[in-house]
């Protein structure tokens, strides 16, 4: 008979062997996972939730650990070189990638602490680029979206992040990228409707200033919004990264701007400086459109000009004043395609400006005011003559 102190160490051997052969998910990266295929291939599924603020500074370190050997990055990798290299298929998050390369190069935490740089990262990067080797490998989308939402929110935003979060990852690893998309899964998820609203305000604002400013950090930008679709991200998290972002966009719209003043005319004939910022990374062909709100100034029409990247301009603005007073000046700012940009902006005028007319009349007054004086002086000089000789006439008698 057996007992079951004797069978007792042959099951827990068992139970043992049973979770080693489990496929992996990590606790920490729920994300990341490795499951097997219907083809016979394993997929490795490379995520995390995002872990930086809208300035890419990192709200702690928590990355970090997970990508040491006891952390759950750590042990994916781990786990995915036990399979054979032929049987190896990866799905990897660009975002990821970018966030463990800036902490490779050193990076800051939002409590201020300065890390000049990150050895796990730098070995975990490695170690990654030796295990994907010529596998192939897919991209999934920035920030991992909720692709199933997504598909029928916005299905051409879809394509264009998708083919956006290739390139990226492409450029990031030393690796050729699969263009075709993971297949939809599942039923879309449940997104927040602030959360929803908020995403397609920030993804038109965006593909407003592409047309305008397509640069690199236009595109950060395209890719990250992409992020608060995420629903594994907690819902506090999730708004306060929202957020930030969406303040973040609104700030970027406004590097081009005018800069505000207020100016004193004197003559009738001026030329008003005019300040154009433009803090894209692209130069930008602008036309200013100018109207006064009253009569007593006129404007005259400007060519385009021509404003370098990250660099200021000022525009000389020919105007004709014609009254003394108070105007203002409303500019607005136009791409050479018609897109108006910018916020309109109102300069005030004080125009103390002596007119031809009243320079006349104050000159004619002036003349019969002399000709008075003339008049009245050569008068006295006649009666103090003719008293003169009415008194020297008297004393002769």
């Amino acid at each position: 008979m057996i007992t079951l102190p004797r069978i007792l160490p042959r099951i827990l051997i068992c139970l043992l062997l049973t979770f080693i052969s489990l496929p992996f998910t990590s606790q920490q990266s729920a994300h990341s996972e490795i499951k097997p295929l219907s083809d016979g291939k394993t997929l490795i599924t490379i995520s995390d939730l995002p872990n930086r603020d809208s300035n890419n500074t990192f709200v702690d370190r928590s990355l970090e650990a997970r990508l040491g050997d006891t952390g759950s990055l750590g042990q994916l990798l781990i786990e995915a070189e036990r399979i054979p290299e032929s049987k190896r298929s990866f799905a990897i998050d660009p975002m990821l990638i970018e966030e463990v390369l800036d902490l490779a190069d050193g990076f800051s935490t939002s409590d201020g602490i300065e890390i000049a740089e990150s050895p796990s990262a730098r070995e975990w990067l490695q170690r990654l680029t030796l295990l994907v080797g010529k596998s192939e490998i897919k991209a999934i989308n920035y920030g991992s979206p909720d692709v199933a939402w997504l598909s029928k929110a916005a299905p051409s935003e879809l394509r264009v992040h998708h083919r956006l979060s290739v390139e990226l990852l492409q450029s990031l690893l030393p690796v050729t990228v699969s263009e075709s998309p993971l297949e939809v899964a599942g039923n879309a998820a449940s997104i927040n409707p602030s959360i929803a609203d908020r995403y397609t305000q920030m993804r038109r604002s965006i593909r407003l200033i592409n047309q305008y400013a397509d640069n690199p950090r236009t595109t950060s930008y395209r890719l990250r919004i992409g992020s608060v679709l995420n629903p594994k991200i907690p819902q506090e998290r999730l708004l306060d990264l929202t957020r930030e972002l969406q303040k973040a966009i609104s700030s970027y719209q406004d590097s081009i701007r005018i800069s505000k003043g207020r100016f004193t005319l004197t003559s009738s004939s001026e030329k008003v400086p005019i300040t154009l910022i433009n803090d894209f990374e692209n130069p930008m062909e602008i036309r200013l459109k100018i109207k006064s709100t009253n009569s007593k100034v006129v404007v005259e029409s400007t060519d385009p000009v021509i404003i370098d990247a990250n660099s200021k301009l000022s525009v000389e603005v020919p105007v004709t004043v014609l009254a003394s007073g108070q105007s203002e000046l409303l500019i607005t700012m136009r791409t050479q395609r018609g897109i108006e940009v910018g916020d309109q902006v109102r300069l005030p005028l004080t125009l103390t400006v002596i007119t031809p007319l009243t320079t006349w009349i104050t000159t004619g007054s002036g003349l019969v005011l002399l000709i008075a004086a003339v008049i009245q002086s050569m008068r006295r000089v006649r009666r103090s003559r003719k008293t003169n000789r009415a008194s020297s006439e008297r004393g002769e008698s």
